[in-house]
């Protein structure tokens, strides 16, 4: 009987770290964008995006789920921007709602390059954020 083998993973592009615990978001970012292109990495937990952003994992973009944590996820922004290889970054808060102004402006503060619902057309986000160097 043939040993099991697991079906191969294909190297993608760009690799998304998103924090949150969304998995409608999730499923509907993998439907959007091209696997091949756009890797998803999903973080629900705080302690854990700590050590995702700490390591040297290379991520070209961080979604930060305002309905997940709300502002403590800035908190996250300012880890990651504290960190000397993910200053330059893009992070996108997506929120399922209207962002108000004041996290706009702490938002701003914690080095967020943008604030979306999470209805944007994901495509026109990626292909804004992430520019193939």
């Amino acid at each position: 009987m043939p040993a099991y083998e697991p079906p191969r993973l294909t190297e993608s592009k760009f690799r998304v770290l998103y924090l949150g615990d969304d998995l409608q978001f999730i499923a509907r970012f993998r439907e959007a964008v091209d696997e091949s292109v756009y890797r998803l990495v999903g973080c629900a937990d705080g302690g854990s995006a700590e050590l995702f952003l700490k390591s040297d994992i290379p991520y070209d973009l961080m979604l930060v789920d305002h309905d997940w944590r709300g502002t403590e996820g800035l908190k996250l922004a300012r880890l990651s921007r504290s960190q000397r290889h993910r200053k330059k970054m893009p992070i996108v808060i997506v929120s399922g709602g209207k962002v108000d102004q004041e996290t706009k402006t702490l938002a701003e503060k914690a080095g967020v390059a943008e604030c979306v619902l999470k209805s944007a057309d994901l495509n026109e986000l990626m292909s804004r954020l992430i520019i193939d160097e």
